[in-house]
């Protein structure tokens, strides 16, 4: 069992060079990162990608990657590792990837294995949880409750060891005199574009838990776009093999990303001054390209018997583990053009499990199941014909291609001509061809590693100081005031007195219009409130947002309360004295800053710009 560090020539050159300049920045500033890193905790696969700040500055292309993750039987290799991680029974941290994979097989061989927790493709569940929050938990490979942010956080702790610990190694080389620790690193963690606005706050929580202060969170589809922005992009099922740029002035594209657990896209444009604006927000379905794998089990199962595989998988893990990774070696590869069938070696615990209960050679059941000649055993290998293997992305393509029906079809985006492919489920042929046949008029591209383009483009996104200039406010977003009472207007239990005027409670001030087209990071407007008590020491300004473009009040059920911002005020103010309100949206966060004119004195503070359960 190894897992290769970075090994490439260019990247130690960089940080020889790199060592010989000025040191690194101090970590806790909140300035220019030295290295950027970002992280993509997948359904199916996970891992991480960085670059030197500087390098960014002279090539955008200069990002690495972990050279390569290796299964213990160095047949898979990939770029990412297997979502999988292994806590000890006292819930501590102990592998992850093909490492906790392997570790597991070896506790499972030895029948120590279930008071372990062992969790494999554990995003899923999570992305389904729509009440996620930090105390959720999820159940590991035998049944056994743990808190998802722990198994979150034990991942980004792992793979932030793993960046630390192969800069230190590449430091070490280079003879460099810096210290890896003193690095101001900026992460970036990807996330589906399905997931809700507690998902996000989840996310966050579990990188600090991690240890992880400088971090962003992007969309999963916004970050595969920034990639494929750089990288040239080919037109698919064409011979020639025609190289396509995003970077026309006035293009839009959809970008979808092909997941292993999810489908995802957000619609982008390069505008005449060539400014990215995202005009579609991103949005997804759960499911993907482990849709294929459940459709193998299904088809095992049918095969060999229910009862015989739920055996198998209950009592059989390291066998089980070597079946999936072999059925994921022949997914990565099938192209159903070749006309080759898929060989499986079916481990022979399924043959004596099946020998032992029912009495009879298991050649005899594959014979005269309803697979006929399509389904061959020869010895321990099964030979599965191809019109099988093909059925096994059809629900998932027609899946795929619906979604996309919704998106291309609808009113703002059924002018869209062009269709750009990434994530790793992007390289089957299948879903391909499933897309080209739908809709013939739509140039379909991707890049030449698809599996990447997430991974790569958070980088990007982090290395931009204002990556998506503009987009479309998700809510309305506005603060609860007190006007003037009017018997026309307003709620009679609304009603209070202030100094003797009748004056409407929880009125809803907007600031931000849901639809609205924004700069990210650019405080809109302003409003202004006047404080007339020269006795007041402070204010606290509750914020609320709003999934309608004008409620009246901040208690209406289209409403909901974000948090408060609170600034004190000074003691020797003149009556009247002007309040300015000002917000402005990252693509992830609320900017509310308040200042008192008087004195000049500003408080900014940061909410997430959705609800939080």
């Amino acid at each position: 069992m190894r897992q290769e560090r970075f090994s490439r020539t260019s990247l130690r050159d960089s940080m020889r060079s790199r060592s010989k300049q000025s040191p690194p920045s101090d970590p806790d500033n909140v300035g220019t990162p030295d290295i950027i890193a970002s992280v993509d905790i997948g359904s199916t696969y996970s891992g991480y990608a960085f670059a030197i700040t500087k390098d960014l500055d002279e090539d955008r292309h200069s990002i690495h990657v972990n050279k390569e993750w290796i299964s213990g039987n160095a047949k898979l290799i990939t770029y990412k590792a297997p979502s999988c991680v292994l806590f000890t029974p006292e819930k501590r941290l102990h592998s992850f990837g093909y490492e906790a994979e392997y570790k597991y097989g070896q506790l499972a061989l030895d029948k120590v294995h279930t008071s372990w927790y062992y969790f494999r493709r554990f995003k899923i569940p999570v992305l389904e949880d729509e009440t996620l929050s930090t105390a959720t938990n999820i159940k590991d490979d035998s049944g056994k409750p743990l808190r998802a942010a722990a198994v979150f956080c034990g991942i980004l702790k792992y793979l932030r060891s793993h960046l630390i610990d192969a800069l230190a190694g590449i430091l070490k080389v280079s003879n460099s005199d810096w210290i890896v620790e003193k690095f101001h690193i900026r992460w970036v963690l990807t996330h589906p574009a399905t997931w809700t606005d507690n998902g996000q706050h989840f996310l966050k929580v579990a990188a600090k838990q991690a240890g992880i202060a400088d971090v962003i969170l992007v969309p999963e589809p916004v970050a595969a776009s920034f990639y494929c922005q750089i990288m040239p992009l080919h037109r698919i099922n064409t011979r020639n093999g025609e190289i396509i740029c995003l970077q026309r002035t006035g293009m839009q594209y959809l970008l979808l990303d092909l997941g292993g657990g999810t489908v995802d896209s957000t619609v982008m444009e390069l505008d005449e001054n060539n400014e990215l604006k995202q005009k579609q927000r991103s949005c997804g379905a759960v499911f993907g390209g482990i849709r294929v794998d459940g459709a193998f089990v299904e088809f095992l199962m049918k095969l060999i018997g229910f009862d015989i595989m739920d055996k198998f998988f209950l009592t059989c893990k390291q066998e089980l583990l070597n079946l999936q990774k072999d059925f994921e070696i022949k997914k990565r590869t099938f192209n159903p053009a070749n006309g080759q069938n898929i060989v499986i070696k079916l481990p022979p615990m399924v043959r004596k499990i099946y020998e032992v209960n029912y009495k009879q050679q298991l050649q005899l059941k594959v014979e005269n199941s309803e697979y006929g000649e399509l389904v061959k055993l020869v010895g321990d290998n099964l030979h599965i014909d191809v019109e099988i293997v093909e059925s096994f992305y059809t629900i998932v393509a027609e899946q795929i291609t619906s979604h996309l029906v919704k998106i291309l079809y609808a009113g703002t985006t059924k002018d869209i001509k062009t269709l750009v492919l990434a994530g790793g489920f992007a390289n089957s042929v299948i879903v391909q061809n499933a897309i080209r046949k739908k809709f013939p008029d739509i140039t379909v591209l991707m890049p030449t590693d698809p599996e990447l383009s997430v991974m790569q483009g958070g980088v990007l996104y982090g290395y931009e100081s204002s990556p998506i200039l503009y987009m479309k406010a998700k809510y309305s977003y506005g603060i609860a005031i007190a006007m003037p009472y009017n018997v026309h207007e307003h709620n009679d239990d609304k009603k209070f007195s202030a100094d003797g005027v009748p004056l409407c409670a929880d009125l809803f001030h907007r600031y931000i219009e849901v639809g609205e087209e924004i700069r990210i990071g650019e405080f809109v407007r302003s409003g202004a409130i006047f404080i007339n008590r020269k006795d007041q020491r402070y204010l606290s300004v509750p914020i609320y947002l709003s999934t309608v473009a004008s409620p009246l009040y901040t208690s209406d059920n289209t409403c909901h309360y974000l948090g408060r911002i609170r600034i004190t005020l000074v003691s020797n103010r003149k009556e009247n004295s002007q309040i300015t309100i000002k917000m402005a949206l990252t693509y992830t966060e609320l900017i509310v800053e308040v200042t008192d004119e008087g004195s000049g004195r500003t408080v900014r503070d940061v909410f997430l710009d959705s609800p939080v359960d």
